[in-house]
């Protein structure tokens, strides 16, 4: 089945910014999209079992199975890494919720495919294409083959199909030719300005030195006038002293409450203050929370369940904020704070 061309040039544009070998990715993602249909690529954040998140392209459907005369479709979720065909693809069975993963010689209780050719994967990454894993997964062998036959497998020759030629970017060389002649137009643009800006520098010149007579006049009255300033500069000092005598002697006064001091115009903003406040402990109370878990203070289910109650109460206290803002006019400031 032909791939549509707006998906192949979406496809591309993907890779270009982010995957190593471009053009292996793209032959052998356009590949399977052309052999499987039901299969539809998108990208989204794949987080790691060790925690680290990256933007991969995610490829997600079902997988047509002929088996024992019947066709069935398993919904697959397939993940290609940055650094795919070196590394194998991250393989998930997605089951609905009329269906249940049960673990076998393939598939851990998370749902995830583990299979001799992923295994070998690295050692014939050359000759390694998802295009083969999936055609080994839609036709399996009878089941007493399944349990008893040992985790090895050879690698199938590659496809003699070819992939899908590379979008040409035509878009990039009208910019480009729009780009030589606006610069070849702003260069003649501005010699004609310096051209004629020669008469009013010479005017300015004129000017500048009838100024510099007047700078010398003037010169003289702010000798003058600094006399002045040093008068009213210890008059200043004197006033100053006076001022420190009156902050010493407000030192013995009770101090005022902060909160006193420190409110809001209106009712609104100053729910906006308590919400912001409430916010950032509510983060500082998440962060705790997880250093106390990694130094074995407290165990990991009572940091499940306190943490995904305070992200509820965290969430809904900055939405609320949003809006607070939102509705005042204020805009976002960097890290999305107001």
């Amino acid at each position: 089945m032909t791939v549509q061309q707006h998906v192949l040039n979406w496809l591309y544009s993907v890779l270009t910014s982010e995957y190593q070998d471009v053009n292996r990715c793209y032959d052998g993602i356009a590949r399977v999209l052309s052999s499987y249909p039901t299969l539809s690529p998108r990208t989204d954040v794949y987080t790691s079992p060790d925690g680290a998140s990256a933007l991969l392209v995610h490829l997600s459907g079902t997988l047509p199975v002929n088996f024992r005369g019947n066709t069935y479709r398993f919904p697959l979720s397939i993940w290609i890494p940055h650094r795919y065909p070196r590394e194998p693809p991250i393989i998930y069975v997605t089951p609905t919720e009329s269906m249940v993963i049960r673990p076998g010689q393939h598939v851990d209780q998370q749902g995830q495919v583990y299979h001799p050719y992923l295994v070998g994967w690295q050692q014939f990454w050359d000759k390694s294409t998802l295009q083969d894993f999936l055609a080994i997964l839609a036709d399996p062998p009878p089941r007493d083959l399944l349990l008893d036959d040992p985790l090895t497998v050879d690698i199938p020759p590659p496809s003699t199909v070819k992939a899908p030629p590379i979008p040409p970017n035509p878009e990039k060389d009208q910019l480009l030719r729009q780009l030589a002649q606006t610069l070849a137009y702003m260069r003649q643009q501005s010699r004609q300005q310096n051209d004629s800006s020669m008469a009013g520098l010479q005017a300015q010149r004129a000017a500048m030195e009838h100024a510099m007579a007047g700078v010398q006049s003037e010169l003289g009255q702010l000798t003058q006038l600094s006399s002045v300033l040093s008068s009213n500069t210890n008059i200043l000092h004197d006033a100053l002293r006076k001022a420190d005598g009156v902050i010493e002697g407000s030192a013995n006064h009770a101090r005022p409450d902060i909160d006193e001091l420190l409110v809001a115009p209106t009712v609104v903003s100053n729910q906006l203050y308590s919400l912001v406040a409430e916010e950032r402990a509510l983060g500082d109370a998440i962060f705790m929370l997880g250093r106390a878990v990694e130094r074995g203070k407290i165990p990991p289910a009572v940091f499940a369940k306190t943490t995904r109650s305070l992200a509820r109460e965290w969430y809904l206290k900055k939405a609320l904020a949003r809006k607070i803002a939102q509705g005042m006019g204020m805009g976002l400031g960097p890290g999305g704070q107001y």
